[in-house]
């Protein structure tokens, strides 16, 4: 052993004397402070170092090759490696030396980014369990990419060859098992994501230490340490045998994977969560809930793997497990639809599913045969009557009367000749096949119900004219017909509302689900339901230097829906407004609801829309309603509309009825011409302020001397205690044209920034941020109100928020995943409609968002100090101190 430590002296000696490895820890430093400031360090931002992690992961396998160039290679090259083959120790010792050199090097090297840890702790309260997880992580790989690297090394005499080999055979290996398990066999792809440094240092950079990951990489230490060995003893002596050499090598590689494989096993695999405030622990709510629970749930998760971060489907595999673990009423289960190995279970899945909805399923697949065979009887019954109109149309009668005639004959013969086109497709909906694992039986009634309710009309008009003033020539036969065409009319009534009856099939929308391919299936004893994968998977990392938290976030979605399936209430919301076309459909340019109405429908809320202008009042029988009003999309002029005078009234009405209301309210240009606006006078008198005359501006520079004018925020951050705040806190949330919202109980607000003001010129095309007011304070966005004693609103300063082009932006990730890049947009509107509906309960606070430490009172000059010191101050110093040191070292 004091061989071993005698080289570790003499290399670390080497290593710190060089100007390679001071230009090394500098450099190391220097990006870790440009992945700091650029991802992490602003102010609201997540006090997480997993960002500067993850990108220290790919800087080693560029910067440790460097540290291990010179070990061997350049003794080799000036000489003074066989001076230290001469001394009596053993290539074993030899091998350990120059690796726990390198190591310790490393180690110093990775110190170097303590700097961010204290600049972190001075604005935040980051988690030092995760915090050292990561440096742990961060230690195997670079103790890896260097025990190569002396192999590498000790087989060249060019320190040039010795860098470049080593970096291209990582780099090579991380890349490559990024990219070919999408072109092989899937039994194949699992085993070359095994071999991928980048996944087993992600679960380190969260605090997740996985025994498998230590394995992995000290398994490749061992490896080539032992092959370092083999490398040192050929300089000493060439084997005669090469064969040996080359069984050798084999079985080495040969254990190290049957050590990884034995490893992965789940059996002999520990998972060791090393947060403490970021802990995967379920919040308290969600404990009581499951904890309650006297029945088996089951909670299915279908992913495709292939194209999914494998690092994100182990966060999953963790969330579940703790849902399992909970109470022993709760199974979780994670399958791959893709994967040969999960059609079983996915037929499993679907047997289950049919099981709960039997009832339903065999109702609905009863009415919709009687509803087909009606339709048939109706092909055959156009087809006859068809005849008849052409024969009468020929008839004495007036010109009229035979247009009719031969239109009615006309349309009739389509029916009866091309009316197999509807029962074709009400077949197709019935069919099941890989792209559609369940009958769609919620399709096939709609499409149904449709046709025989839309010939009910028909033949009943038909049936109308034919006894409504005839001419003698056709009064006779028109009277005698006209009983035909009203009794079929009938049972085409009849079998419209039969199928209508079935209400909203909750088997048809899972087998409408169902084709997404992902998202989670919760299963109570008596109902099921699907939670869409965009809904639950994390967001991709943006361009706008917030950091976002990667992990598995499904907690609060999962868990309301649960609290929706075992509540025997189900809630209604009704979204309000005057537009011409239904906002519940896809519009044009996304301005419609169609993506929020799925999300609580998915959540078995039931959801309707009422236009005051055009119907009254909709009249929902049980459950509590909450209505969702939603401005008007534009105003022409300075004028109120009729339609929006309309929706003032229906609003007011709501509000004087001590009704549940979310108002979404927009700014306005009436302030600024002396006018008053309607809704700040409508939410004023349940106690809200609303500054509908100004609008919070934000000025970005997009590059040299260019500036661009924001109308929108992103917030990631909630205020104060209310369950909604917490329920979203750390959730990206955007907001459209923000306003002011002073009164009841702040839900979110916008942080002052020299580049933010509220400006009353904000519907100007261009404008100039010049000697405008700058934000000085927290400005409320939304607000939580109780009026009339009990009663509950949200007043919103935005009102497209809930819009699809907003609720529904997606961004685009690797392997064509798109995945939506603000959530918190939707699960702000869940979180509000639970509470509106006074389901408190139903609220599962955001473990992350209610957790996690966040970057506060941080100023834009300090920000500006700080990048300086911890990019450039910080490395300087280091090189300086190492140049200094070698002066000193020349003169003495």
């Amino acid at each position: 052993m004091s061989g071993v430590l005698a080289y570790v002296q003499r290399d670390l000696r080497s290593l710190f004397c060089v100007p390679t490895g001071a230009i090394v820890a500098s450099l190391f430093a220097s990006l870790c402070g440009v992945a700091f400031v650029s991802g992490v360090f602003t102010l609201g931002g997540i006090a997480t170092m997993q960002p500067v992690f993850e990108f220290a992961a790919w800087l080693l396998l560029i910067l440790c090759p460097a540290i291990t160039m010179r070990l061997v290679a350049e003794e080799r090259r000036l000489g003074t490696w066989e001076l230290s083959l001469a001394f009596p120790v053993s290539s074993l010792h030899l091998a350990l030396g120059k690796f726990v050199a390198g190591w310790i090097f490393l180690l110093v090297v990775l110190l170097t980014s303590l700097p961010l840890v204290v600049v972190l702790e001075i604005y935040a309260q980051p988690d030092y369990g995760a915090v050292c997880s990561g440096y742990f992580g961060l230690l195997l790989l670079g103790g890896a990419v260097i025990a190569s690297g002396i192999v590498v090394s000790a087989l060249t005499t060019s320190q040039t060859v010795a860098y470049l080999v080593t970096t291209f055979i990582w780099l090579t290996v991380s890349l490559a098992t990024k990219v070919l398990p999408a072109m092989v066999p899937t039994s194949i792809a699992d085993f070359i994501f095994a071999i991928d440094p980048d996944l087993r240092t992600g679960a380190f950079s969260i605090g997740l230490i996985d025994t498998s990951g230590i394995v992995y990489f000290l398994s490749i230490i061992v490896v080539m340490i032992i092959a370092a060995i083999f490398a040192i003893d050929l300089t000493r002596r060439p084997p005669k045998q090469l064969s040996k050499v080359f069984v050798a090598v084999i079985s080495l590689i040969a254990t190290l994977i049957a050590i990884n494989d034995l490893a992965l096993n789940e059996r002999f695999r520990i998972r060791l969560d090393a947060t403490g405030s970021r802990a995967y622990t379920l919040s308290s709510q969600t404990t009581q809930f499951i904890d309650s629970l006297d029945a088996p749930w089951s909670i299915v998760v279908l992913l495709d793997e292939a194209r999914s971060d494998r690092s994100v489907v182990r966060q999953i595999d963790e969330v579940l497990r703790l849902y399992n673990d909970t109470s022993e009423n709760i199974s979780v289960e994670r399958i791959d639809p893709t994967d040969p190995d999960g059609i079983r279970a996915f037929d499993g899945l679907l047997r289950d599913i049919m099981a709960i909805h039997v009832d339903e399923l065999h109702e609905a697949e009863e009415a919709i045969e009687r509803g087909a065979s009606i339709f048939r009887e109706l092909m055959l019954f156009a087809s006859s009557e068809s005849a008849w109109a052409e024969i009468a149309s020929q008839l004495q009668v007036d010109a009229k009367e035979q247009e009719t005639l031969r239109t009615l004959a006309t349309s009739l013969e389509l029916l009866g000749r091309n009316g197999t086109l509807i029962l074709e497709e009400v077949e197709k909906a019935m069919v099941v096949d890989l792209a559609n694992p369940l009958p769609r039986i919620a399709l096939a009634r709609d499409i149904l119900a449709a046709a025989n309710g839309r010939w009910a009309a028909e033949l009943s008009e038909v049936s109308w004219w034919l006894q409504e003033g005839r001419s003698e020539v056709l009064e006779r036969a028109a009277m005698e017909e006209s009983a035909a065409f009203e009794t079929m009319a009938t049972k085409l009534a009849l079998s419209d509302d039969d199928l209508r009856r079935l209400g909203r099939l909750e088997f048809g929308e899972l087998a409408h689900q169902l084709t997404e391919g992902q998202g989670a299936v919760l299963m109570s004893p008596d109902r099921a339901t699907m939670i869409s994968a965009s809904l639950l998977f994390p967001e991709g990392r943006n361009t706008h230097g917030v950091a976002q938290d990667q992990r598995f976030r499904g907690e609060q979605i999962i868990s309301s829906a649960m609290r929706s399936l075992a509540s025997p209430v189900v809630p209604t919301v009704v979204f309000v407004h005057t537009e011409q076309n239904s906002l519940l459909s896809r519009q044009k340019d996304a301005i419609d609801l169609s993506a929020v109405r799925g999300l609580l429908e998915t959540s078995r809320i039931r959801v309707l829309e009422w236009n005051p202008v055009d119907s009254a009042r909709p009249s929902v029988q049980e459950g509590p309603v909450v209505y969702v009003v939603i401005p008007p999309s534009s105003r022409a002029g300075l004028e109120i509309s009729q339609r929006e005078r309309s929706l003032l009234e229906a609003t007011g009405g709501l509000l004087a009825g001590g009704e549940a209301v979310m108002l979404n309210i927009q700014p306005s240009l009436l302030p600024r011409y002396g006018q008053k606006d309607p809704w700040t006078k409508l939410v004023a008198g349940i106690g809200v302020h609303a500054d509908t005359s100004r609008v919070l501006l934000q000025q970005v520079a997009i590059g040299p001397q260019q500036v661009h004018v924001q109308r929108g925020q992103l917030i990631d951050r909630t205020v104060g205690e209310h369950s909604i705040a917490r329920a979203v806190d750390g959730r990206r949330i955007y907001v459209p044209l923000p306003i002011g919202i002073h009164g009841g109980e702040t839900l979110f607000s916008i942080t002052p920034m020299e580049d933010r003001w509220l400006d009353e010129d904000w519907a100007q095309p261009e404008v100039d941020a010049t000697d405008k007011e700058r934000l000085e304070q927290q400005l409320p966005i939304a607000a939580a109100v109780v009026y009339h004693d009990d009663a509950r609103a949200i007043v919103v300063g935005s009102g497209g928020w809930l819009l699809s082009w907003a609720a529904d932006r997606a961004t685009r990730l690797a392997d064509g995943q798109v995945t939506m890049a603000n959530p918190g947009n939707s699960e702000f509107l869940l979180a509000s409609v639970e509470w509106l509906a006074g389901f408190d309960d139903w609220i599962a606070a955001s473990p992350i968002g209610q957790q996690t430490s966040r970057i506060e009172g941080l100023t834009q000059n300090m920000y500006m100090i700080w990048s300086f010191v911890l990019v450039i101050g910080l490395p300087a110093t280091l090189l300086g101190v190492s140049s200094t040191s070698a002066m000193r070292r020349r003169t003495t």
